[in-house]
């Protein structure tokens, strides 16, 4: 049995991936968090063996949020910055649905930016997955991804 933290703040992404997820992996104990601050609680508390992370993430849960409250279009890769900080060992997959990040002259692709996360979490990173709503795709991605835990 595997621990495992979704951090998501879409609502229709996060039923699909816990459906998906709990379907597939029955015996697995899974939560989820809707906001980096929130997604860190939990897994400094939990310690999960596995986070599902997306990239583009506000710092707080809505619900909570008063005032401005933006969303940050590199938060999984703060996010991660913040589990070694912590010295949380969790293996990490983002799984996002945005194939750019950033904005002009920071912009950066999907693919890029796996490259970066994979030099400088290599100890935790599995790899990035795109999401998209009308496409299975991600799914068997995902699956493949964990054979690595």
């Amino acid at each position: 049995m595997t621990q495992v933290l979704l951090v998501e703040d879409d609502e229709n992404k996060r039923s699909r991936i816990t459906d998906y997820y709990c379907e597939q992996f029955p015996m697995d104990k899974f939560s989820h968090a809707d906001a980096m601050v929130t997604g860190l609680r939990a897994a400094r508390e939990t310690r999960p063996g596995l986070i599902i992370l997306d990239m583009t993430l506000p710092n707080y849960s809505i619900s909570a949020a008063q005032g401005y409250n933006p969303m940050r279009p590199f938060g999984g890769r703060d996010f991660l910055r913040q589990l070694l900080r912590l010295d949380l060992d969790t293996k990490v997959v983002i799984l996002t649905q945005f194939e750019t990040f950033g904005s002009p002259p920071n912009l950066v692709n999907l693919s890029g930016l796996d490259d970066e996360l994979r030099k400088e979490f290599d100890s935790v990173y599995l790899g990035s997955i795109y999401y998209h709503a009308s496409k299975s795709s991600w799914q068997a991605e995902l699956k493949l991804s964990l054979i690595h835990i």
